[in-house]
């Protein structure tokens, strides 16, 4: 039984496109996709915002070894596949945190500022972006603990012109982290077209 699962694992990350997930093929930005949920409560925020349950997970060695000490590291980890639903295949992200200090990250309605960028013409560029709300209310922080991490997932690109891909977050005002390099491809267009969003009702934070 086991060694039938170990084939059935190997078959899948191996051949993804057998089941139908593929690469997002896209022509514009993917709108921000990110959400946590928290370790302990923002006693500072409004309230009202939507929480998230993708609390932090204890890390074990598994994970913290991907991991740089006494900081916060984002990893992808691009050879660990998931469908992200029947059509769309992706890969791991982790948000560790191996410093011995509680971690604190701003967020909209439990979106976190992380996104996608690529090196094209010589510099890094946005292919993901982040909208904003227009209620107060959506504003809040969520905290990760000591050798804890979130496990996200993000869905794997293609097009035309291959490239090198990183993610970016934002943890205060002033300080962005990167994630490593990886590698994959992209179209042009998405480098200034946006995916839209369409409000959910007047009461709906977000236009864009």
């Amino acid at each position: 039984m086991k060694e039938l699962l170990r084939i059935s694992v190997i078959l899948l990350v191996t051949s993804f496109s057998m089941f139908g997930q593929q690469c997002m093929n896209t022509p514009y930005k993917l709108r921000g996709y990110f959400y946590v949920g928290t370790a302990q409560k923002d006693s500072l925020a409004l309230g009202g915002f939507y929480a998230d349950k993708n609390i932090p997970k204890n890390a074990n060695s598994s994970i913290t070894k991907l991991a740089r000490k006494g900081t916060l590291n984002i990893i992808a980890k691009t050879d660990s596949l998931v469908a992200l639903n029947q059509k769309v295949q992706g890969f791991k992200v982790f948000i560790i945190n191996t410093s011995d200090s509680i971690m604190e990250l701003p967020a909209q309605d439990s979106r976190i500022y992380l996104k996608r960028q690529v090196y094209y013409n010589n510099k890094w560029q946005d292919v993901e972006y982040l909208p904003s709300s227009w209620c107060g209310n959506s504003y809040h922080s969520v905290f990760i603990k000591p050798d804890s991490y979130w496990d996200l997932s993000a869905p794997c690109l293609t097009g035309k012109i291959a490239a090198k891909f990183r993610f970016e977050l934002l943890t205060d005002k002033n300080m962005v982290l990167y994630s490593n390099e990886f590698a994959g491809s992209f179209n042009k267009s998405q480098l200034k077209k946006e995916e839209g969003y369409q409000p959910q009702g007047i009461m709906d934070p977000y236009s864009n």
